[in-house]
């Protein structure tokens, strides 16, 4: 097995693991709820999309820090490795959320029966609150690819930078947000995010979660094996 289908195999493999672990808790999650509807015949709301952004946030985290220094060890290059986990971390969105609607589908099915009426919170209902299968699950995919953008930069960031400069950066950019919130018109941000389009909202978040993806790879093309140290 060369370096290349060795790093593929790697890093498919860990995002199997996670997607599994992932998958699991939801699901026993939604029978857990229907179970709770139908037992007990009591109307409720609730969610199931924590656990499933939640493994595509862990496999971003986790595998940037573990199977990096490994992959290289195994003779992969940073470019191999990257363009490896950028593939694999796609499927771990796409799967997820194709899992994840399966089940929002099959609850549906079951709430038009009258077998039990437990409505799952999603994001798609900012954009309608009728279900629309592939609407809502456009709107979880931008959501996956925010979620891993915003769970891998800052990882980068920090083996770049070490924890004592990551944590400058970080409240840096903290306290400039905070301030633009302190003095903005919040009225007018109210108005604009009322009179946009919600799906073109979604669909602007899912790109910025993909170009902050795609910005780590300058940033790993020379990366160090280990993570810097808070002296560095």
């Amino acid at each position: 097995m060369n370096a290349v289908k060795g790093t593929n195999r790697l890093i498919r493999d860990d995002m199997r693991l996670y997607l599994g672990i992932f998958s699991s808790i939801a699901l026993m999650l939604a029978v857990v709820y229907l179970a709770i509807g139908f037992i007990f015949d009591v109307s409720y709301a609730t969610q199931l999309f924590g656990p499933m952004y939640g493994g595509i946030c862990t496999f971003a985290i986790g595998g940037m820090i573990t199977l990096f220094p490994v992959a290289i060890g195994m003779g992969s290059t940073r470019i191999q490795f990257m363009k490896s986990f950028y593939m694999n971390s796609v499927w771990m969105v796409a799967g997820t959320m194709v899992i994840l609607h399966v089940a929002y589908f099959l609850i549906h099915l079951l709430q038009e029966k009258g077998i039990v009426n437990v409505t799952l919170y999603q994001p798609g209902m900012l954009y309608s609150s009728d279900y629309h299968f592939l609407s809502y699950l456009w709107i979880d995919l931008m959501c996956g690819f925010l979620v891993l953008g915003i769970s891998v930069f800052p990882t980068v960031c920090w083996m770049r930078l070490g924890m004592r400069n990551f944590f400058i950066m970080f409240f840096g950019v903290g306290l400039m947000i905070t301030l633009i919130v302190v003095f903005a018109d919040l009225g007018e941000w109210m108005k604009w995010f009322a009179s946009v389009n919600m799906m073109t909202l979604f669909t602007v978040l899912g790109c910025i979660g993909g170009a902050l993806l795609l910005s780590t790879y300058p940033m790993m093309k020379n990366a160090p094996l280990t993570m810097k140290t808070k002296k560095d």
